[in-house]
């Protein structure tokens, strides 16, 4: 590659990453719910790197977070035309209703624990 152009990269700032937590009650009474909408089961991809404040909000109410993505990869997330369709809204509201009241027949979560002294 007898390329000449260059490249320098910096690093200004950094974030933890977030991974969800699979085994969380509420984890699986949102895959449930979007299970019950959709009709088949979610896949579960790790994207989403434009949330760093996950992991700094899981920390300060020592509570597990969940992602639930609205959009499709054709929705340009982030960018000029931004798009999302309204049924993805729609069936997305239909999601939140029916994790809700999953969540409501639920026992409630240990809060996490805290690895900060």
């Amino acid at each position: 590659m007898r390329s000449p152009n260059k490249l320098s990269v910096t690093i200004d700032q950094t974030a933890d990453w977030w991974l969800g937590e699979l085994d969380d009650p509420w984890f699986h009474a949102l895959e449930s719910a979007v299970k019950d909408e959709w009709g088949v089961d979610p896949l579960r991809i790790r994207e989403g790197g434009s949330i760093p404040s996950v992991p700094y909000l899981e920390k300060e109410f020592s509570c597990h977070a969940l992602h639930l993505p609205l959009g499709q990869s054709t929705d340009q997330a982030h960018l000029p035309d931004e798009r999302i369709s309204l049924s993805n809204l729609r069936r997305g509201k239909r999601v939140v209703e029916r994790f809700l009241s999953n969540v409501a027949s639920t026992p409630s979560p240990s809060p996490i624990q805290s690895t900060d002294t």
